[in-house]
């Protein structure tokens, strides 16, 4: 394990995300790239690989100025990779159903999480926009993830 193995995904997935999620933003719903790489890392080399992936990550992208919530990002990053840090070496042991189940599971709670703070008016006074926005961007992030599982599954990277 390189140092390198981290800090240029890292790096990338940044970038990639602060240039062109833009592009694929529909509405105010866009695509959360470093959480799909936290994920990735999470499952591939744990749950302290994870954390530690996620507050980095999220601490970059909330200095980038992209963030109403300053933490907010680390925190749920952070989150994430302790959550699917326990995926790692559970493809052999659980059907590979309950295992998407899981990730996906994660994923969604984290965007919960997120939402909830995020669009805390939308929750206090229309709970439909608010489940509108939560079920769009955990769909869309999800979306992502499922079809980087064609060209690179989560379990190969255990």
């Amino acid at each position: 394990m390189k140092w390198t193995d981290f800090i240029v995904p890292i790096i990338f997935i940044w970038l990639f995300q602060l240039l062109i999620a833009d592009f694929l933003t529909i509405g105010t719903i866009r695509p959360d790239f470093p959480l799909i790489l936290i994920l990735y890392f999470s499952v591939r080399y744990g749950r302290s690989i994870g954390v530690i992936s996620g507050f980095f990550l999220g601490f970059i992208v909330d200095l980038s100025g992209t963030a109403i919530f300053f933490g907010l990002l680390p925190m749920t990053y952070s989150l994430t990779g302790y959550l699917a840090g326990n995926l790692k070496g559970l493809f052999k042991k659980m059907s590979p159903v309950s295992y998407a189940f899981c990730w996906a599971l994660i994923i969604t709670i984290q965007f919960f999480i997120f939402c909830l703070i995020q669009y805390q008016d939308l929750w206090a006074f229309n709970k439909g926009v608010f489940l509108g926005k939560w079920f769009g961007t955990t769909i869309y992030t999800l979306s992502f993830i499922t079809l980087l599982q064609f060209i690179s599954p989560l379990h190969k990277n255990e």
